[in-house]
């Protein structure tokens, strides 16, 4: 009887040490475009912050991270228990990302890109955090091909994630962008000389199908049959608080997953609750990973 009850204390201990282990083989992730560096405002830096507490993200790809340098990225970092963080330049509009681990063989890429990009690798993952040009589909073509050459480095059978903000539309959103969207931005088109967001007078989807053309996949669609946009908010390009989160719903914030990353993608979604309705223009995007064993 003796050994029985050993045996059973033996194997709640074993269960334990399972369950454990396997909250330990998770990684959750989001990309959050803040809007000119949180404003560099107190009271929208203890937004986020308490934002941060709450979803306890193990790493966070952040855009538009203006005003910020890598000291001060640091001390946002460790505000939020994320001791590893690396910015991609000083100037403009900078990418960012904070982890809770260490940043493996990373690089900080300008070149050819309207704004710029991140590569690094934290827990056996690949990341890429973006932010492509608001004004020219040509442009973001462009960084989507030079993105996916750097990920054609990478061995096929690895863990690979693209995040950031798109600025693009995706095609299995398509019956929610009609005529007023459409006509909205021809008269952007019109105003500006700058803006050419249009391919022949229609939508364009073709950057982000450069991405399913490549094997990856939208983890929002992964696990989501339902439309739910990343723009508007409760706040305005401003930085000025609404009433209303008036504006196009659209959807220009993804994280894309390789078929190894989507395969292990347990939850996916975009987060709006009272933090996220007022930090920024855009709502952050989330995933949990599993790692591997």
């Amino acid at each position: 009887m003796k050994n029985y009850k050993n045996l059973f204390v033996i194997a709640v201990i074993v269960a334990a040490n399972v369950c454990i282990a396997n909250a330990q083989e998770t990684l959750k992730i989001v990309s959050y475009n803040v809007l000119y560096g949180l404003k560099k405002d107190s009271v929208n830096i203890d937004r986020f912050a308490n934002f941060a507490e709450d979803w306890k993200p193990d790493v966070i790809a952040l855009e538009e991270m203006n005003g910020y340098t890598q000291k001060t990225l640091e001390q946002l970092g460790q505000r939020i228990g994320h001791d590893y963080v690396l910015q991609s330049k000083e100037d403009g509009f900078p990418v960012a990302i904070t982890s809770k681990y260490p940043l493996v063989n990373f690089r900080k890429v300008t070149e050819n890109m309207w704004h710029s990009y991140i590569y690094a690798k934290i827990k056996g993952i690949h990341f890429f955090v973006i932010h492509f040009s608001p004004f020219s589909y040509e442009k973001r073509l462009k960084e989507v091909t030079d993105i996916l050459a750097q990920v054609n480095e990478i061995p096929s059978n690895e863990p690979i994630l693209i995040m950031g903000d798109f600025n693009s539309l995706d095609i299995s959103d398509k019956d929610k962008y009609g005529k007023e969207v459409l006509d909205a931005m021809k008269q952007s088109e019109q105003k500006h000389d700058h803006i050419r967001n249009l391919h022949n007078g229609a939508i364009d989807y073709s950057v982000l199908g450069k991405l399913h053309e490549a094997g990856f996949k939208d983890t929002y669609r992964l696990l989501h049959k339902e439309f739910e946009s990343s723009v508007p908010t409760f706040k305005d390009g401003n930085g000025n608080i609404k009433q209303k989160n008036t504006g196009h719903p659209k959807r220009i914030d993804f994280i894309w997953a390789n078929s190894v990353a989507a395969s292990r993608v347990t939850k996916s979604g975009i987060v709006k609750n009272e933090y996220t309705h007022y930090i920024s223009d855009h709502y952050p995007t989330f995933i949990e990973l599993k790692l591997s064993k």
